[in-house]
């Protein structure tokens, strides 16, 4: 008993040094949040072919919560089986035998599965593999019985344990306590908010009838609609993007131009101009020849899926145009960008096919306060000297408008965008939800925390949500349009974006 008492002793050294380091790390990093270490004084009958008597050790676990049901942990074993003594072995027990003590120490890896989704504690399934002298498997059901609302718990298992060969079958039994190394989320006693907390913007007013609508890249249904533009109107082919340094277009690029082209279709009238513009990374002469390169791509692609030659042109204008600070991610973002300026439109009222209901007709615009010689109409080699007045028309020409981002592909697996009115996005079982949420210029989003875990909204400009327990809100307003990826830094593998038009 004097042994088996020291066993005991040595299996509480881990458990006071943990309880100070826990004080210590009560305010550490966010990737301590989730880790715990479990130490436990362990009992085990051994098998008959040991020749030994029943084991007595410990064993400690250090653990990571990956979800609210399932935690990974790396482990460690120590276990003392006293040999018998002389007892009879041999043919009819005529002969003595001592086969000694026995000790089985070493570590591994395992995890543990709980049986139900709950903020902490409760049964759970535990498996496990150990390399000692040999390999050992572990497989059994174990408990976590929460002492309070701080993390601590007692944990019980009853497992079998298995030479790798099989030779050696027994049980084991572990009784120890576990320890949060980081803050635990403390279950919230809810004190609900207010069922409205942030007031949704005010809707903007209705578009003036025409004539004429404005030349938009979003109208009705969310399609590309070229219906009222004009001479002079330019517009941002925002998501029309390349891959890295090259003229090569994306995937969702070419979905954007498809879109333009049947805008263009529904406007044969139009004539445009493919601008394109590049940040100032890079030489003046490098930018310029891949700006060329990158607007005679996007002409290429639209030439090929029916939009006449003649009526395009494209220009490269390298770093010269910007219309934000290069000294800024967000500034060089702008300002590499795919322009489509109408350079030709018909004079007077204009008739629209619109697909799934009648023709529209809209008025002739108003004049601009410089009038812009016509063009020669049957003279097709005379299409380059309309490109030329626009220019000193482009100045007070009307603010470009940014294109809508690309659906995702219908096989992405992501969750779908949330348009309309929703200004929420709730964190639960480890996850974002919605994933996309796009909302309009102005609007304030809430960040609820509906799960068990601490998770940080990390945006990738640098707005910071701090740490969000269960139950905690946080909220952003977006003033300015523009995509706004975000990510847990807790959990790396929750990310999210929030889309402001």
């Amino acid at each position: 008993m004097k042994s088996a008492g020291s066993v005991f002793r040595l299996a509480l050294i881990p458990l006071v040094a943990a309880s100070a380091f826990t004080s210590r790390v009560a305010h550490a990093d966010s990737w301590l949040d989730d880790t715990y270490i479990a130490p436990m004084a362990s009992y085990s009958l051994a098998d008959d072919d040991r020749h030994t008597k029943d084991g007595l050790g410990g064993t400690l676990a250090a653990g990571w919560k990956l979800s609210n049901r399932l935690e990974f942990e790396a482990l460690g074993t120590y276990l003392k089986y006293k040999g018998k003594g002389n007892y009879p072995c041999g043919l009819l027990n005529l002969s003595r035998c001592d086969y000694g003590s026995d000790t089985l120490s070493g570590g591994g890896f395992g995890g543990n599965m709980f049986l139900a989704e709950t903020v902490f504690g409760g049964p759970f399934i535990h498996a496990d593999v150990m390399k000692t002298s040999s390999s050992y498997y572990h497989a059994g059901l174990g408990w976590d019985l929460p002492l309070s609302d701080n993390g601590f718990a007692i944990r019980a298992e009853a497992l079998l344990q298995a030479k790798s060969d099989w030779d050696i079958k027994e049980p084991v039994f572990n009784l120890g306590i576990r320890i949060p190394l980081g803050q635990h989320r403390e279950p919230v006693v809810h004190e609900i908010p207010e069922p409205v907390k942030v007031v949704p913007p005010v809707a903007p007013p209705p578009p003036p009838p025409p004539p004429p609508p404005p030349c938009t890249m979003s109208g009705e249904n969310g399609a590309v609609d070229f219906s009222g533009c004009k001479t002079g109107d330019t517009v941002v082919l925002r998501g029309v993007n390349f891959e890295f340094d090259k003229s090569n277009l994306t995937v969702n690029a070419k979905t954007l131009l498809d879109q333009v082209v049947d805008a263009l279709n529904k406007r044969p009238d139009i004539k445009v101009e493919i601008d394109g513009h590049t940040d100032s990374k890079g030489s003046d002469a490098y930018n310029l020849k891949l700006s060329d390169r990158r607007a005679a791509s996007v002409m290429s692609y639209l030439k090929s899926k029916g939009i006449a030659a003649d009526r395009m042109t494209e220009k490269g204008f390298g770093e010269s145009m910007p219309i934000a600070d290069n000294a800024t991610d967000e500034g060089r973002e702008l300002n590499r960008r795919v322009e489509l300026k109408v350079t030709e439109a018909a004079a007077g009222a204009v008739t629209v096919e619109q697909e799934g209901r009648a023709a529209q007709t809209y008025d002739a615009p108003p004049a601009a306060p410089a009038a812009e010689p016509a063009a020669p109409a049957p003279a097709t080699d005379a299409a380059p000297a309309p490109e030329a007045a626009p220019a000193p028309v482009a100045p007070a020409a009307a603010e470009p408008m940014a294109m809508p981002a690309a659906p995702a592909p219908a096989d992405s697996g992501t969750a779908p965008a949330a348009t309309g009115g929703g200004t929420t996005v709730s964190i639960q079982n480890f996850a974002f939800g919605p994933a996309t949420l796009t909302v309009p210029v102005g609007t304030t989003v809430t960040f609820v925390n509906n799960d068990g875990s601490t998770h940080i909204v990390h945006f990738a400009d640098g707005a910071d949500s701090g740490r969000l327990g269960l139950g905690a809100t946080w909220t952003r307003t977006f003033a300015a349009a523009g995509e706004y990826p975000y990510v847990c830094t807790i959990h790396p593998m929750m990310t999210g974006k929030i889309v402001v038009k």
